[in-house]
């Protein structure tokens, strides 16, 4: 009889002890990653960098290449947010212009709603598609899933390191096209500062269409330099 208790203890010890190997579950990742990325965004609220912006107009059918501006810029970004962006040079195709010639000609519209900080999780919710160790996996991947369709809401993936939980990369759009608006595809790529996440990389393909006005896919791309972290 004590052979048979020990028996039942050993599994109930060994069963225990595989279930808790298993690691967190994937609501409890999404909560660290939440909260790892809230207190750095509140930490960090801003970042300062000089970049090289290459913008290329090309028709959307044939993709041919009809402008091609490049332009040396600073720019101040601060979570919530539109970027702050001084151009310091400006070609267009290959000639010197005015700074005022590689504006970018935006609508005077709002930042798109934060995935973290205060009030993310009333416009979006997390799904973690991939974590390490798991179907070959070396990094963890969160979808961003938008509670509402509109151009302020993000949609895609968010790329985290093993260790630190360190934003790698963005992919995605924007879950839904104001007027003029045909398709719109997002590229980040971060660079690491002190252990922190930094922008290094982008690019956004877009193609803008209105019925006899206006039909032309701009793609711009930014590589980016002495970045800072921003405290305020």
């Amino acid at each position: 009889m004590k052979w048979q208790q020990l028996v039942w203890l050993t599994l109930f010890v060994w069963v225990g002890t595989a279930g808790s190997a298993e690691g967190p579950s994937d609501q409890e990742i999404i909560d660290q990653i939440y909260r790892h990325v809230s207190d750095f965004e509140q930490q960090y609220p801003g970042t300062q960098i000089n970049r090289t912006m290459t913008v290329r107009e090309l028709d959307p059918k044939s993709g041919e290449l009809k402008k091609t501006s490049i332009s040396q810029e600073e720019v101040w970004t601060r979570v919530g947010e539109r970027p702050r962006i001084k151009i310091l040079r400006c070609t267009v195709d290959g000639q010197t212009r005015e700074p005022e010639a590689c504006k970018r000609k935006e609508r005077d519209r709002k930042a798109p709603y934060r995935i973290f900080g205060p009030g993310g999780r009333d416009h979006y919710r997390l799904k973690l598609t991939a974590r390490p160790g798991v179907a070959d996996a070396s990094t963890f991947k969160l979808e961003v899933i938008p509670r509402e369709r509109t151009s302020r809401h993000f949609q895609g993936i968010l790329e985290f390191s093993a260790d630190g939980f360190r934003l790698l990369s963005s992919r995605g759009t924007i879950a839904d096209y104001p007027l003029g608006l045909k398709k719109f595809s997002l590229e980040l790529d971060f660079a690491e500062l002190d252990g922190y996440p930094v922008p290094a990389r982008s690019k956004i393909d877009l193609t803008l269409y209105l019925p006899l006005v206006l039909n032309t896919r701009v793609v711009s791309e930014a590589v980016a330099s002495n970045q800072r972290l921003l405290t305020q």
